[in-house]
């Protein structure tokens, strides 16, 4: 078996022995227990018969009820699948002291149990089940650990959730009885490593070994079987990636992502090998972006920009002194519905860059017809360029290194000061 076996959920190929699991229970968690006032938290939902690859290279999704004290009407949320084949769902909702509760915004005051439903209809019996989980909105400077325990204990996050998706546990049982060799499983645990798919230390050692310990493979077995924990599984990961033996640096993905595009070639269709080819390029640009990038999240988007100096984000003063500006941002779309970033022209544009007194309209940009269509569960890179005065209500980049720069996101939905950084 080849390394597209391992990775394949990750691609817009799909082989259906690899996914095929009988029903089982889902879960629900809050990422943290104790949420600050004012603040984005985001909620976990795992559940394998949600993904229901109905539309390849799209993630699945759907809703959950959340709720609080203070507001027990609560609202709708959407949770979308974090890969198109991961199973693992994540909703976001921002935790409001004041206003009022709408959209993805629940009003909570401090010492509130906020809560979370999940109505899971694919029991292994045929039934449904209510899903519950509930955390604490802090109360600044309290020990906020007695109204925990005042939470039913089936509420609380379990400390034992497993975070890896459950195909990935085919593939571990795979290695361990011989179907699949050392070397790809390697390959393809670093492959999900860089993709996010899996979360591991990244910390390695002054020593290094090429070979593979016998108790990680017995690890990977058992795990596959049920006989030990996942911690148990991800512990015998994180000694290869600390020893060397999985490398998580940027030459070892490319070589990686180069041999499974490779695997592309196979097919016939120029159309559908070069679609091959463009989705894992792009989910590979995507995930390496957003891991150098601090996120800004407006609304159900995110915004992902990893800093003068990187993918393709660049500052220069040319030979005639004009002050040269280059921006590649990341947006994702978090929600359940398509929202479209929009930009006519430099005077009616929702983008531009400020340097606190004056706003600076750009001289080059790729939205095409004036907006940037993104579709729930996926995100797109979009390009600006600040400089010369184009014209159409435009105007000159001017750079004073005594003043800060920031992008600025004015949108329907929300708004948002990215600093620039630059120097």
């Amino acid at each position: 078996m080849n390394i597209l076996a391992i990775v394949v959920p990750l691609l817009a190929l799909s082989f259906p022995f690899a996914f095929a699991e009988s029903s089982n229970i889902g879960s629900m968690y809050w990422k943290q227990e104790i949420i600050s006032p004012n603040s984005f938290v985001d909620i976990y939902v795992h559940d394998d018969d949600m993904n229901k690859k109905e539309y390849p290279n799209f993630a699945d999704k759907f809703t959950i009820y959340v709720w609080s004290d203070s507001s027990p009407s609560g609202l709708e949320i959407p949770v979308v699948e974090t890969g198109v084949y991961s199973g693992i769902f994540k909703g976001r909702v921002f935790i409001a002291d004041s206003g009022d509760t709408a959209k993805n915004r629940l009003v909570s005051m401090p010492g509130d149990t906020v809560y979370a439903k999940y109505v899971d209809f694919t029991m292994p019996d045929g039934s449904t089940s209510d899903i519950f989980s509930a955390a604490i909105v802090k109360i600044s400077g309290q020990n906020m650990n007695p109204l925990l325990d005042e939470i039913d204990p089936n509420f609380r996050m379990s400390k034992s959730a497993e975070t890896v998706p459950a195909w990935v546990k085919n593939n571990a049982g795979w290695w361990a009885d011989g179907s699949i060799d050392d070397a790809s499983f390697v390959h393809g645990i670093q492959f999900l490593i860089k993709a996010n798919v899996l979360e591991v230390d990244s910390t390695t050692s002054s020593e290094k070994n090429d070979e593979i310990p016998p108790w990680v493979k017995n690890n990977a077995g058992w795990w596959a079987e049920g006989q030990i924990t996942e911690s148990d599984f991800l512990s015998g990961i994180n000694h290869l990636v600390k020893n060397g033996i999985i490398s998580v640096s940027q030459n070892s993905i490319e070589s990686v992502s180069d041999s499974i595009v490779s695997e592309c070639e196979s097919i016939k269709s120029n159309y559908k090998r070069l679609n091959c080819e463009k989705e894992i390029k792009q989910n590979l640009e995507s995930a390496e972006f957003k891991k150098s990038s601090d996120a800004y999240p407006v609304g159900s988007i995110t915004y992902y920009y990893p800093g003068i100096g990187n993918f393709g984000n660049e500052f220069e003063i040319s030979s005639s002194g004009q002050a040269m500006l280059r921006l590649r941002i990341l947006a994702e779309n978090n929600g359940s519905e398509v929202v479209s970033l929009k930009c006519t022209g430099p005077s009616i544009c929702n983008y531009d860059v400020w340097d606190g007194s004056k706003s600076f309209k750009y001289a080059g940009m790729d939205f095409v017809s004036g907006q940037i269509p993104i579709n729930p569960g996926t995100s797109i890179i979009f390009n600006m360029m600040f400089g010369p005065n184009i014209g159409y209500g435009g105007n000159q980049f001017l750079y004073d290194p005594s003043k800060n720069y920031d992008f600025r996101v004015d949108e329907s939905f929300g708004n948002v000061e990215i600093p620039l950084k630059i120097e």
